[in-house]
């Protein structure tokens, strides 16, 4: 009777390191993706990967893409004030 518990446990903790194995090797995976992502982004933009800047860059975008939802809903003075702060914020992100 012992054995079969002794092959029970065995089977379990086998179950349980491939479970645990194999969602590490994933979460690596999507960390070594984002990490390239980021890379390649802030080197094409000539930016320095930080969160800050990244953070900027977001903001930037955001308000540029508040701007345009502006003038989709016929404001253009909203429009063009959240076009300047976003084109303001980008140019000082970008070299």
């Amino acid at each position: 009777m012992e054995d079969v518990f002794t092959w029970l446990g065995e089977a379990l903790g086998t179950l349980i390191r491939f479970v645990v194995d194999t969602l590490g090797t994933f979460f690596n995976s999507i960390d070594d993706a984002a990490a390239g992502f980021i890379d390649g982004l802030s080197r094409s933009l000539g930016i320095a990967p930080t969160f800050f800047t990244l953070a900027l860059l977001v903001l930037g975008l955001f308000f540029l893409w508040r701007g345009l939802s502006a003038i989709l809903t016929g404001s253009p003075i909203a429009a063009l004030l959240w076009a300047l702060l976003g084109l303001l914020t980008l140019g000082m992100l970008l070299p």
